[in-house]
């Protein structure tokens, strides 16, 4: 009997989303690498909707609020935030000297007990000092 195997749970941040969108699904690069993985499932955020859907919608390019909203459609949890994914965010902020928003996508994906949050953040910034994380941090930062 074959078991199926168990899809990685992913949480992106802003910065590979939009590279996603920018490049497109059909080029090879690590964010289309990424977002076309048939061994991901998606955990997306209203801190990644605040921060990708104002501007497409405000200067109305359809192509990107679609590519965003597929995105949203397909993904397996989408979290809203809490009182305590905020207290969570707050403290990794002051604790790690780490920006707020990224602060807020941390605090999201331990929340949904994701399996890898992918960033385009360089490796050498606070985000990648926080400890004490329940999943693995990867950076496709490019110069």
């Amino acid at each position: 009997m074959m078991t199926t195997p168990k899809l990685i749970k992913t949480y992106l941040d802003t910065g590979v989303i939009m590279r996603g969108f920018q490049v497109g699904l059909e080029i090879k690069d690590p964010a289309s690498d990424i977002l076309t993985d048939s061994r991901r499932e998606f955990v997306v955020s209203d801190v990644l909707k605040i921060e990708l859907f104002p501007k497409p919608r405000f200067h109305k390019p359809a192509k990107e609020l679609e590519f965003y909203e597929r995105l949203f459609q397909k993904a397996v949890l989408q979290i809203e935030t809490t009182p305590l994914i905020m207290a969570r965010a707050i403290d990794l902020a002051s604790r790690f000297n780490v920006a707020s928003c990224d602060a807020l996508h941390l605090s999201v994906a331990i929340e949904a007990n994701v399996d890898e949050f992918i960033t385009t953040e360089k490796p050498e910034k606070p985000f990648f000092q926080v400890t004490g994380l329940n999943f693995q941090m990867t950076s496709i930062y490019e110069a």
